[in-house]
């Protein structure tokens, strides 16, 4: 399986297989840029103010957001450099950097306006911007759409990444769809008069969205990581890592769906755990064993 092509056929629209460098995506990197000031600057208030961590109305959001913004945008913007080079490519990346960079500045505006940035019908003016940010997420998340299906046509690179990219790709999509379903159920339990974050007892309902959406940088990083130490089999230790995020997905969607908090003890839950925890270990062990065998005995598996 190690063996098998990082590309299947090409579509008939492209026949271009050139590499664009990063660099060239300059607006995309200026939004990602400015999402990580806005999340490292709103973390050093953070350390300052020694304020709550928790709640609608903490540095919280604007922190996470911010990092995760910036984390999400390069990403997708590297993965710009690594598919079979289509016209719109650029226009697709830039798009993307600005709605996310526009969804992060509404939410670090409700912050500064002393408002949730979700769930928020006190006024029209705050019911329009969740409106505003529900569009942006829904058009962000058709373009990833879109670039998942071309993952399938990727340059020739390492089986490794090739695995990695989908893999990331498919579980961010996954991700989004579960952050707008939990903007749904958000509504229907303030509809029934209960709290939007939770669900049951203490289900967290952001959990399962947050669970693996960053497998997107979290896989290829591992690629990177077996090629740099020269570890073999390197396809099927990523596939061990795909698959340790996508069980830990399964756990938080356990926990929240029987009502649990994220680590609450339950027998189901701790085995679904477990077996994620393994995954993860037979994907890191060669690595580690790689990293050891390069550096202090100079050899390359």
């Amino acid at each position: 399986m190690d063996n098998m092509p990082s590309s299947f056929t090409t579509p008939p629209s492209d026949h271009r297989s050139c590499q664009e460098n990063l660099g060239s995506y300059r607006f995309a990197l200026a939004m990602t840029a400015l999402l990580f000031a806005s999340g490292m600057i709103h973390a050093a208030l953070y350390a300052i103010q020694g304020a709550s961590w928790e709640g609608p109305l903490s540095l919280r959001k604007p922190i996470l957001f911010g990092i995760s913004g910036g984390m999400t945008v390069l990403s997708i913007t590297w993965l710009m450099t690594q598919l079979r080079r289509q016209k719109f490519d650029r226009w697709i990346a830039n798009a993307f950097a600005f709605a996310l960079f526009v969804e992060v500045g509404l939410i670090t505006l409700q912050y500064w306006r002393g408002q949730a940035s979700h769930f928020n019908h006190s006024t029209v003016f705050d019911m329009l911007i969740e409106l505003v940010m529900l569009g942006l997420i829904l058009f962000a998340t058709a373009q990833l759409m879109y670039l998942t299906v071309r993952t399938v046509w990727l340059r020739d690179i390492d089986p490794g990444m090739a695995v990695a990219i989908r893999g990331g790709m498919c579980l961010l999509l996954l991700s989004c769809g579960l952050g707008i379903a939990t903007s749904v159920l958000g509504e229907i339990n303030i509809s029934a008069g209960r709290s939007a974050e939770y669900w049951g007892t203490a289900g967290v309902l952001k959990f399962p969205h947050g669970a693996a959406l960053h497998a997107i940088q979290l896989l290829p990083l591992i690629a990177w990581f077996a090629r740099y130490v020269g570890a073999m089999h390197r396809g099927r230790m990523v596939r061990f890592a795909l698959g340790s995020q996508f069980v830990f997905l399964v756990y938080s969607g356990w926990q929240t769906s029987r009502g649990l908090d994220r680590f609450e003890w339950n027998t189901v839950g701790v085995c679904i755990l477990a077996c994620s925890l393994f995954l993860g270990m037979l994907a890191a062990l060669p690595l580690f064993q790689g990293l050891f065998a390069k550096w202090f005995h100079g050899e390359k598996r």
